[in-house]
Order: C-alpha cells, then structure tokens, then sequence
C-alpha cells in the first residue's frame, strides 16, 4: 500500500530560545525529508534554467572552469573603468546571490522566520537587494519611475532589533517566489540597462556626488547581503537547505574526521600572545580613494596606540571548547550584565553553530556550515557574538591569572596587527618620492591606490589565497567555509587571519570620523546606528566580497547577534607599578585605558556607551596618579557643592528647624513621615543606645551621678573609666547638629566636614547658640528664620527619675578635612558617626579603613548612606556596589557588609528617613540604609 505524503509544509514552523535545539534534527532525516511530489517541486533540489533571472553561473565573470564554482571579482577601481568592466561586477555579484538562494528547500525556507525573530525570512531578502537598485536609482536621479511601488515599499527596509528580545511578530502574506522572482527578472533588466547606456558612466571617474555612486552602492549593497543572508541560512534547519551547484566547496579538511577529545597543540594550535608596540593610526578614508566607500569609512582621525600583547591567531573552537567545558556558560561572573541577560534568555549552553552530537555533557560536537554539518573543526575559528567572546576573555583572565584583563581588539590596533601596505593609512610610510609623484598626478597620497593599496581592489576569489604581497587571505569566496587558522601565512607583525575567515569583535562602538557627512543616497546606512549600542568588526570573513573585503571597510552588528565572526585576545601591556598593588593583581585585574575609534565622536553623532570620551574613564582602571588628581578634583567638587547659599539654608533647616516652621504641613504625618522628622537628632540617639549596650557609656542615671560627684575629685580620677572620657567622632558633620546631640553623653565630640561654609556655621552656633537663616519659600521668596541649638530639658521629672543630659556644646569642636584621610593626631574615638557620606567621598573604601583606624576596638560606628553614587564625586570604580559584579546585581547594602565583615561586627541592620526641604512645597524623602558596628 503506497500512502500520499503531503510535503507542503515539510519542516517544524516553531521557533526556539536555544538555536541548537532548532538546527540539530537528525542527519539521515535531514537528507531524506523532502520527498514526494509537491507544488514545491522546483524549489527541491538544483534549480532549473528558470532560476537564474540574470546570467547562468558557467557563463557569468568570476565563474571557475576547473572547480566548477562561481567565486568573487575584485572591488572596481573607480579611476579605471569600462562599462562592460562594471557589467561584469554587477553580473557576478547578481548571480552569486542567486547561487546561495538556489540553497532555499521548499517555499517554507522562503517564509520561515528565523529561530531568533530578530531578522526577516528570507524571502524580503531575495526581494531586498533588487528593490534597493531600483529605489536608490530614483533618490539619485538614475531612473524615474518604480517597477512595483508594492513590492519596492514592503522589501525597503531592513530590520535592527533594539535589543535581543525584540522579537519580531512576523507577518503571513508575502508574495509568492515566483512573484519575487519575475520581479528580480524586471531589475536585473533596469539595471543592465543603466550599465550600459546611461551617461553618468560616461565619465572616466566615478565620485561620492555622481548620479553614478548609486550603481556602486547597490553592488555593495547586495554584496552585503550575500554575506548576511548566508547567516541566515546558516541557521535554518538542515532539512530546508542544501549546498547549491557552483558554489564554492567548504576548505577540504572539512572533509576529514576530527579528534572526538582535542588536544592543543595537535588538533588546534597554542595561542600564543604576540608584542605590539603601539604606535599613531591615523584612520579614515580619503573622500578621493577611488573605489566606492559607505559614508561611515570617510573622516580622519588619528589615536596613538599604547603597546599591547595579542593572541597570534584567532580564537579556534578548540579553544572555546576549554570554557564550555568549564562551566563558562554557567557562571555569570565571565558574562556583562546584558550578555548574562542575553545567554539566559536565549538558553545558550554552547555555540551557536555547535550541533551537539550526543547527550548533554559529553561535549561531543559537529559544526553547522552554511549547509551542512561537518564533523567539528577544532582548528577552525568559533563563531561567536560579542557577549561571548568578551565571556571568554574574562575566564581566561582568570585562568591564566592574569593581572591585566584580557579584552578584544579596538579598530586602531587592529591596523597595527596587519601588514603595513594593509593599513588604511599606509600612504604615510611611502617614500618622498613615492608621496611626490602621486602629488604631481593631482591626487593626495592618502587617495593614491599605489601607495595605500587595498587587496580588495586586487585579490579575486581565485587568487586570494595564493601568497604574495596581496594575497593569502580566505576571502573573496576562495572557500565556501572557513578555514584552519593556522594554514596561511601570517602578517608581517606575525598575526594570522587580520584579513578574512572570520570577522573579528572589536571593543569599539559604530561611531563617526570627524569630517563625517551623511550620504543623500542612503541617510539611513549609519548615522542611525551611532548610539553605542553596536560593536564595530574587522577584517571581513570568508564570505566577504567586495567593498566588504576592504581594508577600509567598517561594518558593525549589534553585541548579541551573529555574523561569521570570532575574536582573538588583546592584554594591554602596562607597568603595574603605576596601579595600586594592594588593590589590584591576579585576585583583581587592572583595566587599562584604551582608545577607541568611537571615543569623542563629533555631535549629533554621539554615543552613549561607557567608552565614549577619552576623558571619561569610568570603565577602566585608574593609575596611582590618576587615583590622586581625581580624589582632589572630586574633594574640590564636593567642598564647592556645599559652598552656597541654598545649601546651607537647607541644611540648617534639616539640623535645626524649628521643625513646627521648616514643616508646618507635617507634623501631624505618621509612618515614615514621622519618623523622617528630626533626622539628626535620632542618629545621636542610635549611636548612643548601641554605646550604652556595648559598655561604653554608662547609663544617663549614672552618668548624671558620676557628673554630679566629678567636682569632688580630681580632673583624673574623674576621666578614669566615666562617659565623660569617651571620645565621639562625626565624619560630615555638615552645620553640626549631630555633634551637638552627642555632647551630652560623650566627653568630647569632634565634628569633621569637607565644607569650610559648614564648619564655619557649626563654630558659631556652638559659640552663641543660634543664627539667623533665609529659608526659601518659592522662587526668590524667604522667610527669616532663626536656627537654635536645643533650649536644655529639666534636670529632673516630678517623680526624682533622672532627665535628659543637656548638650555641651563646650565639649564639641569642628575640623575641615577629608573624612578619608584624618589627621593622625586626632586620635582614636569609642565612637564614630558617618550619616550619608559614602556615597560623597571619592574612596568609600578608604573612608571605612579610616573609621576603622579611628575606632578603638570594640567601640561602635553607625554609618547611614542612600547609595546615592554620582560619578561627580565617586568614581564608579569606587563605587560600593551600584552595579553589576560577576553578571549580577551588586547592591550597595551588600557589599558594604562584605567590605567591613574582616574589621567589624554588624549589631544592626535597617532604614532611616529623612525629609530635606527645598521650598515649602518640595522636599527630598531620604530613606537612608543602617548600618551599626563594633569593630573587632
């Protein structure tokens, strides 16, 4: 009995987080799965004559006779063109993107959306590169009117996901294949036709402002796609894809089986570091380098290189293998925040081409090619997103216990990597007779093609492989995969790879060139990409044809996505002894400054990420000398934050009131409220309760007593052992409210406080107990009020039971100084208060060692704080927590705990308010942590 098989809908339309699970159906299946008849009939297996809208692959420029594959041509040089010249590019370019579509098994590979909703099916892809001809003509003034104002409307525009969760809805009604098709028909037409009849090819020359730089764009333009529509097939699923005719064979060790256990040294090389060091790169394209550029390669900028250290080759996946293993995945201290965010959501437990070949565990392996899996390539180089690779820098940092941060490469020492004659400044190392002679030509030596060659315009995919001054790269199509790192030679500067099989990650941003311009033809290619939000990559891939291979060429993907892209390590090389050794080392790894090319970029195109400045260094590690001038200048910011008028109205509101004046609206609040009311004041009174507890101090009934009898012995036998020998210490104690509060129980009180305004005002109100104050209504509107130290209570109540301890304001004096570094002679305290000052210092870490020293063992400190962390006073570096710490979120509570737990006993734990009026009808509500503690 024969049964109908209805193969229309061949393959699983469910998407999934982990792309492994959606890539690994079962090989033997794999290859039999679309069978029996169908309307699909022509979309399965090799395609027909009908396919090829353009020119058949054995009759089109580029096509390789003895393999039988069609590879790629050179980039056109601008300069020295012919019409069929430029025929002959865009034929090739044309029919190799219909080789790779030739791959599509089914309608369903067309339609299907791809695992991660982050891109279009394929179909607006075949449609894509034909609409942008035909779109960009008409922007430029080539062509007049549209083929189908439908189609050129709904396959315009790509997509750029925001972030890796921006998950596209999709939609269920594109046209059919054949419709595309009979579209691209129409075109290729067009656009034959503009080649070789319309006059702006007339000219010997092509530039940025001709009609004709269109043309140029759009080959470019389908070039890119080729590459990253090549992606996209790459994760569809074996059975809607095959290795189409005359494509280009994977490299022939794909063919060979692989060890199941790499061992280093035999199945993938050792990856060694190599010495750069470092040096000026002047980057950016001259705007008459004659070939084509996309407007984010033209600017100049130069940045001076510091030495470094990076791996010889890229990073192979036998060496990726080592974190897999290891528990990389797992442990979310190797991963950033957002790459955390990503592998979890994502589900990732391995590489996202790996296929794994048995249980989980076994770490047993194939490799995803971009149709077919092979067995693993161990000496082949990992394909991973930017998250990942920055991952593995991390563990390996760790591994090697290093006390430098490994990191990826930046745009600027990535020219340094590469043969001289391959920088895109390479005309500076021409001779003066070189540079003269390009001069007399009429064209600058930075435009010249002889002194700043670019292998793109030379090598095609039959000779990009060969040796020579040019060649040895795996670009171009040479192969149809990537290959071994080792097998070509490398760089005069002994690094491998700096040009094809795989892209590279950088550490910069997408970001302009000073000079850069938007171009009218394509607005809309960039500049909307120069947010932060985008790694910059480098060197093309196997795959890169084109402008794409060029040295100057600069594309950029989002940190979560994949391209054909891998990374090698870099190490700054720097003297530790400029860091500070008690803080930094192998347990601590310094992150040295590095510019980047997207640092400083020129407004509107400014980034936001954490490296956009030179100047601003919160990401990196800084020197000793850096650490000194940033103390200072953050000390002088602090001082000068407190040394005006408003502030100290405020202040002096906060600390004195009179509270039924300062808050006449809240008094009859309860809750939070309430207790925010008086804020100083209850800050001495927890100080003092723990200090009575710990020992320290006696009770009032007997303090009074031992007081009471004081005069009748002498200065000595009255200090030994009573409350009033004990020393208090309040780190910022601002106008001094507090100080006052613990004169009553402490012998003497010292009040410390950056603001000279600040300890000035809190001298005088120990002096003449009280000070008139402008207190801020609205606007310029005050009222005078006056700021009195508490009137003393009665001695004693009614009953004979002892009463509140006045203040002695007597015992209390006030220092301007840096609660970080206190004079030595000062002492030490049984006592310390420091209400919401680490989040104000420049080094909280050195403000608790201070308190520290300033404690005497088993005396007790109460610190309070909101963690308010301002970069304007704390270097983020400094911060207490307030960020991210091994992919986790570090709060402030926690890791002062954690910072004070070797030196100190916590005996509490909890909030305090506090209300800080601004006018009468604004005021900050302060829930500050508590933090009370007996130091050992």
């Amino acid at each position: 009995m024969t049964m109908a098989t209805n193969t229309t809908n061949r393959v699983d339309m469910g998407a999934c987080r982990n792309p492994a699970l959606n890539i690994r159906p079962d090989l033997a299946r794999a290859a039999t799965a679309i069978t029996g008849p169908s309307v699909d009939d022509e979309l399965v297996g090799p395609r027909g004559d009908w396919w090829w809208t353009g020119k058949h692959p054995t009759d089109c420029p580029g096509f390789d006779k003895a393999a039988g594959v069609l590879r790629s041509l050179p980039l056109p040089n601008l300069r020295n063109f012919t019409r069929q010249s430029v025929l002959d590019y865009f034929d090739n370019i044309w029919t190799l993107n219909e080789v790779l579509f030739a791959s599509l098994q089914t309608t369903d590979a067309f339609i299907r959306q791809p695992y991660h909703q982050l891109r279009h099916p394929m179909m607006f892809y075949y449609g894509h590169t034909a609409v942008v001809y035909i779109n960009k003509f008409r922007v430029a003034g080539v062509l007049e009117g549209p083929i189908d104002q439908y189609l050129e409307q709904l396959m315009e525009t790509g997509v750029d996901e925001m972030s890796w969760d921006d998950l596209s809805r999709g939609r269920d009604d594109w046209p059919s294949v054949r419709e595309v098709h009979a579209y691209r028909q129409k075109a290729y037409a067009v656009v034959r036709d503009i080649i070789l009849n319309h006059p702006a090819l007339d000219k010997k020359e092509v530039t940025w402002d001709d009609p004709a730089w269109a043309l140029f764009l759009g080959f470019e333009h389908e070039r890119i796609h080729l590459e990253t529509s090549s992606v996209l097939i790459r994760e569809l699923p074996l059975s809607s894809v095959r290795k189409p005719e005359f494509w280009p064979d994977y490299h022939p060790s794909s063919r060979t089986p692989s060890a199941p256990v790499p061992t280093k040294g035999v199945d993938y090389p050792a990856n060694n570091l190599v010495s750069v060091r470092g040096g000026a790169v002047v980057l950016g394209k001259d705007m008459a380098y004659p070939s084509f550029g996309w407007d984010n390669e033209y600017g100049r900028k130069e940045i001076h290189v510091k030495p470094f250290s990076a791996t010889q080759f890229k990073v192979t996946n036998g060496e990726f293998l080592q974190f897999v293993k290891a528990g990389g995945y797992m442990a979310p201290k190797y991963w950033s925040a957002e790459g955390w965010a990503w592998k979890t959501f994502r589900n990732v437990k391995w590489p996202t081409f790996w296929m794994p070949d048995g249980p989980q565990g076994l770490h047993k392996y194939k490799l995803r090619v971009l149709f077919d899996a092979v067995d693993m390539r161990w000496d082949w180089p990992v394909d991973v997103n930017y998250h990942e690779g920055r991952a593995f820098a991390a563990w390996r940092t760790e591994q090697d216990g290093s006390p430098v941060r490994y990191r990826l490469v930046t745009e600027a020492e990535h020219n340094l990597m590469r043969s001289t004659r391959d920088r895109v400044d390479a005309h500076l190392f021409a001779g003066p007779e070189e540079q003269a002679a390009a001069q007399a030509a009429g064209r600058a030596p930075s435009a010249d093609e002889t002194l700043s060659p670019d292998l793109a315009m030379q090598l095609t995919g039959d000779t990009a492989l060969r040796g020579g001054p040019a060649g040895g790269f795996n670009l171009q199509l040479a192969y149809g995969s990537q290959s071994p790192v080792t097998e070509l030679p490398p760089s005069e500067k002994g690094f491998y790879d700096v040009f094809g099989n795989a892209w590279e990650w950088g550490e910069d941003h997408y970001a302009a060139y000073p000079g850069f311009k938007v171009h009218p033809y394509y607005e809309d290619f960039s500049a909307p990409c120069f947010a932060g939000k985008h790694q910059l990559i480098f060197g093309g891939s196997f795959i890169s044809t084109g402008q794409l291979a060029s040295k100057f060429a600069r594309y950029q993907f989002r940190p979560h996505f994949f391209q054909h892209a891998t990374f090698r390590l870099v190490r700054s090389d720097v003297d530790l002894s400029q860091y500070d050794s008690a803080r930094y080392g192998p347990h601590n790894p310094v992150n040295p400054f590095y510019e980047t090319s997207c640092m400083d970029a020129a407004p509107p195109h400014v980034g936001d990420g954490p490296c956009c400045s030179a100047s601003r260094r919160a990401a990196f590690t800084s020197t000793l000398v850096e650490d000194a001038a940033s103390t200072k200048a953050k000390l002088e910011a602090a001082q000068i934050a407190y040394e005006n008028d408003a502030i100290l109205s405020q202040y002096l509101s906060l600390h004195y009131g009179p509270i039924d004046r300062v808050y006449p609206d809240l008094l009859r609040e309860t809750g939070i409220i309430a207790d925010a009311l008086d804020f100083p004041r209850k800050l001495s009174d927890c100080l003092t309760s723990w200090a009575e507890r710990c020992g320290l101090l006696s009770s009032q009934g007997e303090q009074q007593q031992e007081e009471a009898s004081a005069s009748g012995r002498s200065e000595s036998e009255s200090n030994n052992n009573s409350s009033t020998s004990r020393r208090a210490l309040d780190l910022g104690c601002a106008v001094g409210r507090s100080s006052f509060e613990l004169s009553r129980r402490f012998g003497e009180v010292v009040g410390v406080d950056i603001s000279k305004t600040f300890v000035e005002v809190a001298g005088r109100m120990r002096d003449n107990g009280r000070l008139d104050y402008d207190c801020v209504l609205e606007g310029h509107v005050t009222e005078r009020l006056t700021a009195a130290l508490p009137a003393p209570a009665p001695a004693a109540t009614a009953s004979g039971q002892s009463g509140e301890q006045p203040l002695q304001p007597s015992r209390c004096r006030f220092l301007q100084g840096d609660a970080c570094s206190l004079p030595p002679a000062l002492g030490q305290f049984d006592a310390v208060l420091a209400a919401n000052l680490l989040c104000r210092v420049p080094e909280p870490a050195a403000c608790i060692a201070q308190i520290k020293a300033s404690l005497r063992p088993g005396g007790v400190a109460l610190l309070t704080s909101p963690f308010s962390w301002l970069e304007q006073y704390t270097d983020r570096s400094n911060w207490l927590g307030g960020g991210y710490r091994d992919g986790l979120p570090n709060r402030s509570a926690d890791a002062l705990k954690a910072l004070v737990a070797p030196d100190f006993e916590v005996l509490e734990e909890g909030s305090m308010p506090l209300l800080i009026r601004e006018h009468a009808r604004k005021y900050q509500l302060i829930n500050a942590h508590k933090l009370v503690l007996r130091r050992k």
